[in-house]
């Protein structure tokens, strides 16, 4: 704190007054520019011109407006950070680890934290902020809740189904969903099925990820079985055309048939299929959002009217390499 020496020659006592009342703000101006404090703006409400006599009750007056000013500088708790709160005075932004002051037109600053997106870690410590990439330094929309949301199948949910001779499995995965696997073979088809909600109306949406090496001929997609045993699946078959599949049984006689246009199914796709109106409509995205038609066809092309079971099919007609299918996401619901 700085000091000041002065010497009182003479005054008369409104001068006298006047001058003290300028030291005491010289005084206050040399006192917070020395220890490095911001301050508002401070007016007194009463003007003592030049050989005017002061009145106490107006010398108070611009007293107490000092001492307000003082006293109402800076705002806030410890630490926090000084705004202009209007009218001359200040405002306070308390500050908690790791937050920032974030702009607010016509109004002040909003404390808050850095909000962590997909693939993304934020760390908050004491005049710290961390951020780092997750594991494997990727984001991957396909696989994350926040960007895309997914409802995770489980196996308990599902009944499998093999043809003859077919060990094929259908496992939890540690926490994204479960994973249909059908060995290599002659024709081998596993099936994953839970019941169909309604023998009219239905949509089933699952986001299918084959992980395996696509070998030979191969078909994976959306299925569905009638009172008989009888199965229909649209989906996707070797060279990745939309298919659209028959089947007397899961051993029984196949007949297909494709269109002509060509996806990259062996990438993580979802598929969506509907009964509506008398028919199914098979479509696919590869954003989970805009889904482009694949088939459509009278629900009784092949099936009887009464419905049994929906799920996905995989067939495997390769030698050498299984199919592992990750099924991330499944929906199945009815009107």
């Amino acid at each position: 704190m700085q000091s000041l020496a002065f010497v009182v020659i003479y005054l008369d006592w409104p001068t006298m007054l006047k001058r003290l009342l300028n030291l005491v703000a010289c005084f206050a101006c040399i006192a917070f520019s020395s220890t490095g404090a911001v301050w508002a703006a401070c007016t007194v409400p009463n003007a003592i011109t030049n050989g005017q006599l002061a009145d106490a009750t107006q010398v108070m007056g611009n007293f107490d407006a000092v001492t307000n000013c003082i006293n109402s500088a800076p705002a806030g708790t410890t630490g926090s950070l000084q705004v202009n709160g209007g009218g001359g005075s200040f405002g306070a932004v308390p500050l908690s680890n790791g937050q920032l002051p974030i702009g607010s037109t016509g109004n002040s600053p909003v404390a808050t934290t850095i909000t962590a997106g997909p693939g993304v870690s934020v760390v908050n410590g004491a005049g710290s902020i961390t951020i780092s990439a997750t594991a494997g330094g990727g984001v991957n929309p396909f696989y994350d809740s926040a960007v895309i949301p997914l409802t995770q199948p489980t196996a308990s949910s599902f009944a499998v189904n093999n043809s003859t001779g077919n060990p094929g499995t259908l496992a939890n995965m540690a926490t994204r969903g479960v994973t249909l696997n059908t060995p290599s073979g002659s024709a081998y088809i596993t099936t994953m099925e839970q019941s169909a909600l309604s023998s009219t109306a239905f949509t089933v949406t699952a986001l299918v990820y084959p992980i395996g090496f696509m070998n030979g001929n191969w078909f994976l997609g959306l299925s569905v079985k009638d009172g008989t045993g009888k199965y229909v699946a649209f989906g996707f078959r070797n060279l990745t055309p939309v298919s659209y599949f028959k089947f007397s049984s899961l051993n029984g006689t196949i007949t297909t048939s494709t269109t002509t246009g060509i996806v990259n199914a062996q990438n993580p796709v979802w598929a969506r299929l509907q009964l509506t109106g008398g028919n199914f409509i098979f479509s696919f995205s590869f954003d989970g959002e805009n889904f482009l038609p694949g088939w459509t066809v009278s629900a009784t092309d092949y099936l009887s009217s009464t419905l049994s079971t929906v799920g996905i099919l995989v067939e495997n007609n390769s030698s050498g390499h299984a199919i592992p299918l990750d099924v991330l996401s499944w929906t199945n619901v009815s009107p």
